[in-house]
């Protein structure tokens, strides 16, 4: 399942920033990086992926929050 992260504040996409992919503001994290080693715990994602412990709270509460909507399908 995908996320929109176009709504989290948290995350923008960049043209040409990991081929247009969300991404942490101002690195070049995908969210799904910080989704994937979670269980690594807040103070290993911050000090491996350089990111601010609130910003990474801020991604995870989005995630829960959106987890269980569905992107709409792509209308040909």
């Amino acid at each position: 399942m995908e996320i929109d992260w176009g709504e989290c504040a948290a995350v923008e996409v960049v043209p040409g920033r990991l081929s247009g992919a969300p991404t942490i503001r101002n690195s070049r994290v995908r969210p799904e990086d910080l989704l994937i080693n979670r269980e690594q715990g807040l103070d290993w994602l911050a000090r491996n992926h350089g990111i601010a412990p609130e910003t990474i709270r801020e991604v995870f509460a989005f995630y829960d929050a959106h987890k269980h909507r569905r992107r709409a399908p792509a209308r040909m």
